[in-house]
């Protein structure tokens, strides 16, 4: 078995959480951590380095990306033109342009990049889509996604809880319905002066299904969970429990046999509820294991070439929209009149 090469850039609470799952992938080999403030890990012997220099002077394979946002760009491309593949937590960039560009890069010199765009690894979800191809659902007529809680410890300009936190919801969506139109935003800034601490995100896709997405760093629990209403039931998913409840009139009766793996609960009258089972797994994990694939050229779900762009672009489009409508008006604006 060919062993994979690894440096991990950033620890961070990411980070943090990327050095244990490589040490417990035989697959992987952690062979640095470069931080630039990094004061030691108790009981580890892995080297630890402060610049990116250093770490580019070594033999390796692939480099995990857990370092702030805004330096995601600089730190993917010097990576990529040292010939080193990448998956890099999301964002992959702040733009859709410096997305494009990793991009080309990689492809130029043969390299793989991904974007950790972790739900997309969540066995949920997985769960989510077969509820969805089955046919249970009907017509898909809204999403609803809710992801809140967890104020970063350092919040630094560039960086903002639509790039932060919608770019999961924005991405899982563009998953189920296709590729997604950004309607209207709005933003808050009610905790760090021009930086968004609560977002509100519209969205259409291609077949007249609509998305709504609420993030915020200010509840004080975290909440992970995603509403998709069909014409014929609806499909709630709790990302942290794992968990996967559909709801719908007379539901028992109709779809029994679609999928029999459904635990059904006691019906209240003509209501019918019922769990489908998801083997609960860390997600981090999951994604490892998906970049290996990736690596060694077999099917995975990451989000890669166009799929990285798109994700950048509708986190872009999404803080560009929340930016216009927070621009106090100009004394030139003419006044709004009412009739």
């Amino acid at each position: 078995m060919q062993v994979i090469r690894v440096v991990l850039f950033g620890m961070g609470n990411m980070g943090r959480n990327h050095f244990r799952v490589l040490q417990e992938d035989s697959r992987y080999h952690l062979l640095a951590v470069v931080d630039p403030v990094l004061e030691g890990l108790p009981g580890s012997d892995i080297p630890l380095l402060r610049t990116v220099d250093e770490a580019l002077a070594l033999p390796w394979d692939l480099a995990v990306v857990a370092a702030p946002t805004e330096l995601h760009y600089a730190l993917v491309k010097k990576i990529l033109e040292h010939d080193r593949h990448v998956l890099v937590e999301k964002p992959a960039a702040g733009t859709m342009q410096e997305a494009r560009e990793l991009v080309q890069i990689a492809n130029d010199r043969s390299l793989r990049l991904a974007v950790g765009n972790i739900e997309r690894c969540n066995p949920v979800v997985g769960a989510l889509r077969r509820l969805i191809h089955s046919g249970i659902l009907g017509q898909l007529v809204h999403l609803t996604g809710t992801r809140a809680g967890g104020f970063p410890r350092n919040v630094k300009p560039g960086n903002n809880v639509i790039l932060d936190l919608a770019v999961h919801e924005l991405d899982v969506f563009r998953m189920l319905l296709g590729p997604l139109q950004v309607l209207n935003s709005i933003g808050h800034s009610t905790q760090i002066q021009n930086i968004f601490d609560t977002a509100e995100i519209l969205v259409s896709g291609p077949q007249g299904a609509t998305g709504s997405v609420h993030v915020n760093w200010l509840t004080p629990q975290r909440l992970r969970s995603i509403r998709v209403t069909g014409t014929d039931a609806v499909c709630t998913v709790d990302y942290i429990a794992q968990t996967c409840e559909i709801t719908g009139l007379g539901l028992r009766g109709r779809v029994a046999d679609v999928l029999p793996e459904l635990q059904w609960f006691d019906s209240h009258g003509a209501l019918d509820r019922a769990m489908l089972p998801v083997e609960k797994q860390e997600t981090l994990k999951i994604q490892l294991n998906q970049m290996h694939r990736f690596l060694f050229g077999q099917d995975h779900h990451l989000a890669t070439q166009e799929e990285l762009v798109e994700s950048v672009q509708l986190v872009e489009m999404a803080v560009e929209l929340a930016q216009q409508r927070s621009r106090p008006r100009t004394e030139t604006s003419a006044p709004i009149q009412f009739i």
